[in-house]
Order: structure tokens, then C-alpha cells, then sequence
């Protein structure tokens, strides 16, 4: 008999982390009312449990909880990966502590020369 199962539903949680894991996590950890969630959503309370059970969600349900729960599941999903990404600002931080770095460098170096001047 042929398997019918779908191929991106084997090995679940081994390729990617269950989503809604995550949510149902964030939720009871911060003590959020999940009637309250539901209700901002606009759906009923049984839908979010619904949810709760799923391994994958729309990118568009995942953004909605997001907003809702004031929480980046996107970022959060995306520190499982297995490779490195870094955001825009991430990036301007690293220039700027680059920046940092060579100022403080030549900071030292005049702070030497000015040792080197006092002493003589």
C-alpha cells in the first residue's frame, strides 16, 4: 500500500520546533487570559486551543499572535535555525561598536605618548 501521509508532516519537531509549543508556552508563562487572546483575535477560545496543537501555523495567524501577545514568535522561531541571521539593526550596532573600538584604540595610543611626554 502506497503511504499517503504527507512528507512534511514525518519526523515532526525534528525539523522544525512546534509552533504551537511556543504559543501555548508564552501564553500560561506570562499568565495571559486565553479568552482575552481569542477575543483580540476574533476567534473563539476553542480556535486558540486549536492552535495550541498544531505543529505549523500560517505566517499570517503566527504575525496576528505576535501583535496580540506583543511577542516576535518569527524572531524567536528563527534562534532555532542553524545558521546565523542578523537583523538591520543588529548590523548598525556592529558598525558602530566597530567605530567605538577604533576611537578607544587611538584614545590609548595618545594616552601613551602623553605617559611617554611626562615622563621626560
Amino acid at each position: 500500500m502506497i503511504n499517503s501521509s504527507k512528507k512534511y508532516k514525518k519526523d515532526l519537531g525534528e525539523r522544525y520546533p512546534l509552533i504551537g509549543n511556543f504559543i501555548h508556552y508564552h501564553i500560561v508563562h506570562n499568565k495571559i487570559k486565553k479568552a482575552d487572546v481569542a477575543r483580540e483575535l476574533g476567534i473563539i477560545p476553542t480556535g486558540l486551543n486549536d492552535y495550541f496543537k498544531r505543529d505549523s501555523l500560517q505566517f499570517a495567524i503566527l504575525w496576528k499572535l505576535s501583535m496580540v501577545l506583543k511577542h516576535n514568535f518569527i524572531a524567536q522561531l528563527g534562534e532555532y535555525l542553524p545558521y546565523r541571521f542578523e537583523t538591520i539593526r543588529e548590523k548598525a550596532l556592529l558598525e558602530q561598536l566597530a567605530e567605538k573600538e577604533a576611537i578607544i584604540q587611538k584614545m590609548e595610543i595618545q594616552l601613551e605618548t602623553m605617559k611617554e611626554l611626562i615622563r621626560k
